[in-house]
């Protein structure tokens, strides 16, 4: 059967003095050594004209190094060493033109973090998880594959707080028999599926608000510049774990919304059809050319912020593995009437009233959606889709067995 790989978080509890010495001496040394070879590749680019971030070239200068500076050689090589793998990809990326060069890492403006890989760690039953150096540690959390192994994964501190999240090698899905399919439409705040089920998110007003007088305090107070090596002020670290924390309880929220809403999903269907929407150009710039201006920019700003804040991305990732999903085109899913298949602007009278201009349908506009999206996926769509049906059908006669029923 095939394989597929799933992330476990878990809360890590050292719970001793020495071990949580050793977890921040040990990010600390990948830190380090990052910007060691980071300023290294960079003069030898800017003076030669190249460079070698070969990960197996770097490998041998690290272990030089490690002799040179003696107390490296506390923690562990093999950790040590993996946390300088991106820097080869990094430039790769470069070299091709998409992307910049690896950036420099700051002590108060980076996250502590450092990888795990086999041989570097170990599970001691469900609840306990030994790193080289360190030593045995308790973890709490709820893993869905309790005999999956762990293959690799990263320590990560976060608003003083240490981090698990291991990566486990798990069996994928079977193939589907029988479908169950539903066709979601995804708006500010809520989603609506084809059967008329409708899930709001919470309410987090009040935290946002309470986000935004922390990130007040914090453009009162001294920041600090990685750039020139100046440090922060105490009144701001403060400032900014509060912040963080904030921050964190709204994307817990979230994140729990979207795995209770797709649970609920999964439990009753099997397909799921979703728009290919593209949240990253939706919430560009508004700013515009001369020739072309944009938006007014405070309420695209505005429009942005509750796009990122209703939780697209995550629940199509949370849907994505726990049932199957197939994107349709999202053209027009909004301002076709499921009803005749007439498209037009002034069929949308108003965010959430739906009304034909010309047969006369009347429905909820996202419940209409909703049911376009699941008629363009099942190829139910015959009135004037442009073949949007057809294609969307050869990908599902791709990704399913010939002898799937519905």
């Amino acid at each position: 059967m095939n394989k597929t790989h799933r992330t476990i978080r878990y809360r890590l509890h050292p719970r001793s003095v020495a071990k949580s010495a050793m977890l921040w001496g040990t990010a600390g040394a990948c830190r380090f050594v990052w910007n060691h070879f980071v300023a290294k590749l960079r003069d030898d680019y800017v003076f030669y004209g190249e460079c070698n971030p070969r990960f197996f070239t770097i490998g041998k200068q690290f272990v030089n190094l490690r002799r040179q500076v003696p107390w490296l050689r506390d923690y562990s090589c093999a950790t040590v060493r993996l946390s300088l793998k991106p820097i080869q990809t990094a430039y790769e990326q470069y070299f091709k033109g998409a992307g910049g060069l690896p950036r420099f890492k700051g002590k108060y403006f980076t996250d502590a973090s450092f990888p795990l890989t086999a041989g570097t760690f170990k599970m001691m039953g469900r609840n306990y998880l030994h790193v080289q150096r360190i030593g045995t540690m308790r973890l709490t959390g709820h893993n869905s594959y309790p005999d999956a192994k762990a293959v690799s994964g990263t320590i990560k501190n976060e608003c003083g707080m240490w981090y698990a999240y291991l990566t486990c090698e798990v069996e994928a899905a079977a193939e589907l028999k029988v479908v169950r399919e539903v066709g979601i439409d995804r708006n500010a705040g809520q989603v609506t599926l084809s059967d008329g089920t409708r899930y709001e998110m919470p309410n987090m007003t009040r935290l946002e608000a309470r986000k935004r007088r922390y990130q007040r305090m914090m453009s009162r107070r001294r920041c600090g510049s990685l750039k020139h090596g100046t440090k922060p002020s105490n009144r701001y670290l403060k400032a900014r774990l509060m912040a963080r924390k904030t921050h964190q309880k709204i994307a817990h929220a979230r994140a729990n919304w979207c795995h209770h809403v797709s649970r609920k999903v999964a439990d009753r269907y099997n397909l799921v059809y979703l728009e290919d929407l593209n949240i990253a150009g939706m919430t560009a710039s508004a700013k515009g050319t001369a020739e072309k201006p944009g938006k007014n920019v405070k309420q695209k700003t505005g429009l942005n912020r509750t796009i990122r804040s209703s939780g697209w991305g995550k629940l199509d990732q949370c849907l994505d593995y726990k049932s199957n999903v197939v994107k349709v085109p999202a053209a027009y899913t909004s301002q076709k009437c499921r009803a005749c298949g007439h498209t037009a602007k002034q069929n949308r009278k108003t965010q959430s009233d739906f009304h034909c201009v010309k047969c006369g349908h009347r429905a909820n506009a996202d419940m209409n959606a909703a049911l376009n999206i699941l008629a363009f996926g099942n190829g139910a769509a015959g009135r004037g889709d442009g073949g949007v049906a057809r294609s969307v059908k050869r990908q599902n006669e791709q990704k399913f067995p010939a002898d799937y029923c519905i």
